[in-house]
């Protein structure tokens, strides 16, 4: 964990931190070579593909008792199980939870979002 990272979670939780690090692997390993950006004042994460909102897939945003995975084109995202929430105009998040993180829907959904930025950007 890069010190910066270390610095950004410290005022969490144990619980928190833990599950906001388990997320980051394995958003990791579903967006692969993606790029990571720690937005320190925003109090998120951005993982994305290319620069600016354009290429964002999707932010951890940790809060005192919880995590939010939100995607930045969650409007064009489905969920059979309605695992995205919110009413924002294009934004569409997830709650995380341990057993988010196994759930093979909410897999599918990274991997759809990154499909749809694939798509979408001309790449």
């Amino acid at each position: 964990m890069s010190s910066s990272l270390a610095v950004f979670l410290g005022g969490y939780p144990h619980p928190i931190r833990e599950l906001f690090l388990k997320t980051k692997e394995l958003l990791e390993t579903e967006l692969p070579n993606s790029f990571q950006e720690l937005d320190i004042a925003a109090k998120m994460l951005a993982f994305s593909y290319g620069s600016g909102y354009k290429g964002m897939i999707c932010v951890l945003l940790p809060s005192q008792r919880g995590i939010k995975c939100s995607f930045s084109k969650g409007v064009e995202l489905s969920s059979k199980s309605n695992l995205l929430m919110g009413d924002g105009k294009k934004t569409r998040y997830v709650e995380i939870t341990p057993s988010i993180l196994k759930n093979v829907e909410f897999i599918e959904l990274v991997r759809n979002a990154k499909r749809y930025y694939e798509m979408t950007s001309g790449e």
